[in-house]
């Protein structure tokens, strides 16, 4: 398996951002984008703070669209860290951005993160 060390269009042999979810029966990981827009949305965070608390609030709307997404009642490990690690690497990148849009900007930008550290970590 190929790998490189940016993980915002990673690609590996098999793996690619858009079904890097598809051993969790997710054949288009898109679909978590959207989802976690709108719990975000329903929650009334329709704006993008870059904060811990609102990383706090991204972090579980993407979960429970994981779970919604996938049937599964747990978050295995390796997508775990995935979502951590991106958490982190896009927190960082938005820290001076507090005018980014959420829907266009931070919300693509932490699934593809997202995505290409679960293709890391899922083998």
């Amino acid at each position: 398996m190929s790998t490189r060390d940016d993980t915002d269009d990673r690609r590996t042999d098999d793996c690619a951002t858009t079904t890097s979810f598809d051993d969790h029966g997710l054949a288009d990981g898109s679909t978590l984008i959207t989802e976690t827009y709108y719990r975000l949305l329903d929650a009334g965070e329709a704006e993008f703070a870059p904060t811990e608390s609102f990383f706090d609030r991204l972090e579980a709307a993407f979960v429970w669209s994981y779970f919604a997404a996938t049937d599964e009642r747990d978050v295995p490990d390796h997508v775990a860290a995935a979502i951590d690690d991106a958490r982190a690497r896009t927190l960082e990148t938005f820290a001076d951005e507090p005018d980014a849009d959420l829907r266009t900007e931070v919300l693509p930008a932490f699934y593809q993160q997202v995505a290409g550290f679960h293709c890391r970590y899922r083998s």
